[in-house]
């Protein structure tokens, strides 16, 4: 593998020279999950260099959304993988102005260039660099451009899962860890909002007309808190509340955002059983509460065939003269959905940088190279395993 490594990694350092100007194009584009023209933009911009890569390209509608690009790469062998990323930033419209991509010593920072535009470029020069080292060595290559993972792919998982299905591998290029590990078991996620119900009345005037929604909530919460303590399951954040409008006016509506983290397949159940509960209450207030499910993904856990991925790329890793571990994380990824379907899986593939969302978020410079050269030769190895 040692002379293989070297063949991946000077072919890495010397098709991947103009990365960074191509980052900047990708970043310099609002492309929030619902600014579909945003996304759009960027999504044929990184499709037109796919097709100059050597994949035919297919733009799959989606309702609400930008929809699903798959690019697809036959080869002579009978390696079957999958390369998943997504398009779409949290970022309001504005920020790529405010923000421009700009360096800090070793570091790139910008609206997007960890979470996820620098992994997409590991992936589309990983694949350049393999063609050149081992022309044509697997069955075919997918690349899955998600433009909705931000709040969940509720309508572009179908899609994306049957453009992958039947891969032997999928590689997931999040960016890594801060400290490089990859990713080889996730979290689920779910987001709800419970909103309570009241009457609003004139605070000074004649308070025992209304029904103060606010108090109705705060108890709910409370009770939320209280039956949540010691969930092994899952576990919630209360992360946003607002309600009312002007203090002297007796509040008719409150609501609260909550995150929940989930550990076990029964999670999500479990959870939604709870915030039912909780909206069912009987108000102390005489009002009422409902309860919505606005986002979720299912844990990816640490299967078997995650597992045999991980040590791979430990592997691979060494060979490049550099080391890396598999973790799990609490965050939720479109990793999440394709291992639930059973397709081997392995996520954190992109370059290291962190502070995603925020607008300290950034990418180490130096590891492009390594992290190129690290998936080329992954593909390299599951496509030979494949053949054998």
């Amino acid at each position: 593998m040692e002379s293989l490594a070297k063949q991946m990694r000077d072919a890495a350092e010397r098709i991947s020279r103009d990365w960074e100007d191509r980052l900047q194009r990708l970043v310099e584009v609002d492309c929030g999950t619902h600014n579909l023209s945003g996304v759009t933009v960027v999504g044929e911009r990184f499709a037109s260099w796919l097709r100059e890569a050597g994949f035919t390209v297919e733009h799959l509608p989606a309702p609400g959304c930008a929809g699903v690009w798959v690019g697809r790469l036959p080869g002579r062998g009978k390696g079957r993988i999958g390369l998943l990323g997504h398009l779409d930033t949290v970022y309001p419209d504005g920020t790529a102005a405010e923000r421009p991509l700009r360096r800090e010593g070793n570091r790139l920072l910008g609206p997007g260039v960890s979470d996820m535009k620098g992994g997409l470029l590991v992936g589309l020069y990983a694949v350049r660099a393999l063609s050149e080292v081992l022309p044509g060595a697997w069955g075919e290559i997918r690349f899955v451009l998600n433009s909705e993972e931000e709040r969940g792919s509720p309508h572009t998982k179908e899609t994306m899962l049957e453009a992958l299905e039947g891969s032997d591998a999928v590689f997931v290029l999040e960016s890594a860890r801060a400290d490089g590990s990859l990713v080889s078991a996730r979290a689920g996620v779910a987001a709800f909002v419970l909103e309570s119900l009241g009457k609003a009345a004139h605070a000074g005037v004649e308070p025992e007309k209304g029904r103060n929604a606010i108090v109705d909530l705060v108890e709910r919460l409370s009770a939320l808190q209280e039956r949540s303590a010691g969930q092994k399951d899952f576990r919630i954040n209360i992360g946003r509340i607002e309600g009312g409008t002007v203090s002297n006016v007796v509040p008719d509506r409150a609501r609260a955002e909550i995150d929940v983290r989930l550990f076990s397949a029964g999670g999500l159940q479990a959870v939604t059983r709870l915030m039912e509960e909780v909206a069912a209450l009987p108000s102390v207030t005489g009002g009422e509460a409902r309860v919505e499910r606005t986002l979720w993904f299912p844990p990816m856990e640490k299967t078997e065939g995650n597992r045999r991925l991980a040590e791979l790329a430990k592997r691979c890793a060494r060979s490049l003269n550099f080391f890396v571990e598999d973790v799990w994380t609490g965050g939720g990824s479109d990793a999440n959905w394709v291992s639930s379907r059973g397709i081997p899986c392995l996520d954190g593939l992109g370059p290291v940088g962190g502070s995603d969302h925020s607008p300290g978020e950034y990418l180490e410079a130096v590891s492009m190279v390594p992290r190129i050269a690290l998936l080329a030769l992954l593909m390299a190895e599951v496509a030979g395993d494949a053949a054998e």
